[in-house]
Formats: structure tokens, C-alpha cells, sequence
């Protein structure tokens, strides 16, 4: 890989969260203060005439550079390979480029039918491809009862090989969910390194070195979520999120389920969470909406906002909840 790219694509128990700069207690806190009035505690902040990047909107063509230095070194290329990916780090928009350009079709998600029935045969058939991309694979099940059949017929058939050669994106939830839930490990896990100031440099974000550090220790080395934090410091416009004063057992049900599986229909959301009234999951569902917490996208699906999920993690953690390990 040259020296200029600072994307690393590495095997997934090498993984490290960055470390931040030595400070006290009192520093944190005041940082956390500044932060809440809008106040900046660095000298070396950005002009806020500059046009801030997208966290979508990275270059990705380094990102895929490395998936093809850290592939290329493989002695024989296993059927399958699974690369774990945070929310927001822009995993999946990679491999669907690399995938592109080695031609790889990108499987199609089952039905809610194929689901039920667990038809791994009908849907595979319907593929037609010999290599391919599974790139949402949190679309593969649903945690009811009736709805995660598909996925446990599906594994077992990626590991022995009977659908060909394949890459597998699994966000880092589900994956949790499957080391729990699964009584076999993954073989072939990757993800991409935490983000170091360099590589944040490189996707264009700017500060000291020190400033970078603090940034992505609080994002966990996540690009997307570091690219989206930096600019939310320097939009007024927009409003920052904030989980609700009445957050309860309700709320962390919702958003740890909306995390679980990258999103949710609202139908599907009652169906994985019957313990709520369908008003009381409305009114919920509609406060974290308010609040910037939540967003409903073009298609139906309720999200958790890329600048809320540091707090929506830091509030499932303070209520035991299993985490992912990024």
C-alpha cells in the first residue's frame, strides 16, 4: 500500500480502538461543556465558510486499494470472507465498489416470505451469479420467532461453499448478536482499522494532532461518524441531538433494535419489539424523531441518526445492554 494511504483492511481480532491524549477528568468535563453551549476548546478550528464533506461523501478509492492489498497477500482465496462494519463507517458502499470492479454481483435481499419459509433454495436460484456481494446482510433476518430461520439455513450453506465464492458485510451489531446467538464462530472476519489522524487528514478533516486523537478516540475510530461530528461542530444550522429526558426501558428497546438490524419498517419494529403498544412505540418512535435521535428515511426504514449514535451507544451501555465490539 503507498505511504500516502492510511486505509488498512485487517484481520478482525487485530482490531484496536484509538486511545485519547492523556487528560483530567476536569478537562473532560469541560469539554463536554463547551460542547453542549457550542463553544471550542481548540485554537486550531476551521474556518466555517469551508464546505464541509459529507460523512457519505469520502473518496473511497483508497478504501478499496487496501481491501485489494490486504486480499492480494492471501495464499488461496477462501469461498467466503466476512468484513465486520460499524454504522456509518461507509464498509458497505467499499465493498460494493471493489466488488464492481472485480465483478461480483450483488446478491438481492429475500422477502419477507422467504424469510418465514426459509427458502434458501428458491432465493439462491433466483441469483444466478457464481462470485458475489452480500452487502446487507442485516436485511436476512428479523429476531422473531418466524423470521430467523433463513438466516441460520443460510449460514451453514456460505461455509461449506455450496453457493460459490462471496463476500459477506455484516454490521457489527448483528455480528454481536450472531457470537451470541450462533454456536459457530466466523471464519475469515475483517474490518477496517480504527481511524488514525492521518486517515482523517486524508478524508479531509483538518486539525492538530492532538484535536484528530480526541476525535477519533470519541468516534472509535469510525471515519463516518468522525467526518460527521466534525462538521456538526460547525453547523449551527443544524440541530444536535439529544436522547429524551423521558428515555425508559421502551426507548433503549427501540433503539437497540433499530441498531441490531440497521434500521427498521415501522411494521417490522412492532413485530420485533411486541411488548409495546403500537401508541406507545409511536409516541416513542416520534419523541426521538424530535429530539434528532431517530430519522425516517425515503423509504420507510427509521434510523438511528450518524450524529446521535455515539450517545444512543453510551445510553444502551449504561443499561447492560451487549454491545458491538467496535
Amino acid at each position: 500500500m503507498a505511504e500516502s494511504n492510511h486505509w488498512q483492511l485487517i484481520p478482525l481480532d487485530d482490531f484496536e480502538r484509538p486511545s485519547a491524549p492523556a487528560s483530567t477528568l476536569v478537562q473532560k468535563a469541560l469539554i463536554r461543556l463547551h460542547s453542549l453551549i457550542g463553544g471550542d476548546v481548540d485554537d486550531d478550528a476551521t474556518p466555517e465558510d469551508q464546505d464541509f464533506p459529507h460523512y457519505r461523501e469520502f473518496d473511497v478509492a483508497p478504501a478499496v486499494a487496501a481491501v485489494d492489498d490486504a486480499w492480494q497477500e492471501l495464499k488461496k482465496t477462501p469461498c467466503v470472507r466476512f468484513v465486520v462494519s460499524p454504522p456509518f463507517s461507509g464498509t458497505g458502499a467499499i465493498l460494493r465498489e471493489w466488488a464492481e470492479r472485480k465483478g461480483y454481483q450483488q446478491l438481492q435481499v429475500p422477502n419477507v416470505e422467504q424469510l418465514e419459509s426459509a427458502d434458501t433454495d428458491a432465493w439462491w436460484q433466483a441469483q444466478k451469479c457464481e462470485r458475489w456481494l452480500l452487502d446487507e446482510f442485516s436485511s436476512f433476518w428479523l429476531r422473531t420467532t418466524s423470521h430467523m430461520q433463513f438466516m441460520r439455513a443460510l449460514l451453514p450453506r456460505l461455509l461449506r461453499g455450496e453457493l460459490g465464492e462471496g463476500v459477506v458485510v455484516v454490521d457489527s451489531w448483528t455480528f454481536a448478536f450472531l457470537q451470541r446467538a450462533w454456536p459457530l464462530s466466523l471464519p475469515h472476519c475483517y474490518c477496517f482499522a480504527a481511524a488514525t489522524p492521518e486517515l482523517l487528514r486524508q478524508v479531509c478533516i483538518e486539525g492538530s494532532d492532538k484535536r484528530l486523537r480526541k476525535l477519533a478516540a470519541k468516534t472509535r475510530g469510525n471515519v463516518g461518524v468522525a467526518l460527521a461530528l466534525w462538521a456538526l461542530e460547525r453547523d449551527i444550522e443544524r440541530q444536535a441531538p439529544q436522547i429524551p429526558r423521558e428515555a425508559d426501558d421502551g426507548t433503549a428497546f427501540i433503539l437497540y433494535a433499530l441498531l441490531l438490524h440497521h434500521g427498521l419498517r415501522g411494521e417490522h419494529l412492532q413485530w420485533v419489539l411486541p411488548m409495546l403498544a403500537p401508541d406507545q412505540l409511536d409516541v416513542q418512535l416520534l419523541r426521538l424523531q424530535q429530539n434528532a435521535v431517530i430519522e425516517l428515511d425515503d423509504e420507510g426504514v427509521w434510523r438511528i441518526t450518524v450524529y446521535a449514535y455515539i450517545d444512543v451507544r453510551d445510553f444502551l451501555a449504561a443499561r447492560g445492554y451487549w454491545l458491538d465490539g467496535f
